[in-house]
């Protein structure tokens, strides 16, 4: 099988053309996924004509990735000669073009948001707490200490509020256009850089007052500017990196 080796600030990926692909793409995304015995990634990525689907590398299927859709956009608008692409996925279509500097800018689904309370979470100390859908679900939750309490990732993955599961992310705000951000990525764990993360931990300290619109999301594998307009409309810009081609034997 040919595959495609790509990573976004360091959140890996294995994209797969499966247009003749008849396997079960739970199991085989999970073989693949496996830094050990297959190739390695944080989630595999399969074209399907007109449509793009994520799993995760414990084979579950995510809604959407950001950080994978700017890969996916631009090995196609590379392949196609193209400054932009349409990506058809399970949390709605995603419009992608290059930017002026070279990396790639998607527009993302209007996201949708709930401040929760605190008390709904009692093991943790934060000042807010607020679940986002970009499509595909997070858990933001904005503390003084984002080391003391990522370990809680796990935990809070399946938290009874969600039943098929959430992102969790832990932001610590710098200023009004910064917030450095980690993120427990659902079905994978603690991850280098996660893109939709980083646009909700965006509406989150929107929506919250704690930031302005415009921000600069810093996560351990590199930053991510996020946009948000007027009408709710949401972009995110960086970088996006075909690493190398392989042919693996299954």
């Amino acid at each position: 099988m040919d595959f495609i080796k790509a990573q976004a600030l360091g959140n890996d990926f294995v994209i797969i053309d499966a247009i003749n692909l008849s396997q079960p793409l739970p199991e085989l995304s999970k073989k693949l996924a496996d830094r050990h015995y297959g190739i390695g990634c944080d989630q595999v990525i399969f074209i399907m004509e007109e449509k793009v689907r994520f799993f995760n590398a414990d084979g579950s299927e995510a809604e959407a990735c950001g950080n994978g859709s700017r890969c996916v956009a631009k090995y196609l608008m590379d392949q196609r000669n193209a400054e932009s692409i349409t990506l058809s996925t399970l949390g709605g279509d995603l419009f992608a073009k290059r930017a002026n500097n070279g990396e790639i800018t998607i527009t993302l689904q209007k996201p949708t948001w709930e401040v929760l309370g605190p008390s709904q979470f009692p093991n943790i100390d934060c000042l807010f707490a607020v679940s986002v859908s970009v499509g595909n679900p997070h858990l933001v939750f904005f503390v003084d200490d984002i080391l003391s309490v990522q370990h809680m990732g796990e935990e809070l993955e399946h938290h009874p509020l969600f039943p098929n599961r959430v992102n969790v992310g832990f932001a610590d705000v710098v200023s009004r256009s910064k917030v450095n951000l980690q993120v427990w990525e659902r079905g994978v764990g603690l991850t280098l850089a996660c893109g939709s993360g980083a646009c909700a931990a965006a509406v989150a300290g929107s929506v919250t007052g704690l930031t302005d619109n415009n921000v600069c999301v810093v996560q351990p594998g590199g930053e991510l500017f996020i946009e948000l307009d007027a009408t709710g409309g949401l972009c995110m810009t960086g970088p996006a990196e075909i690493v190398f081609r392989g042919r693996i034997i299954l």
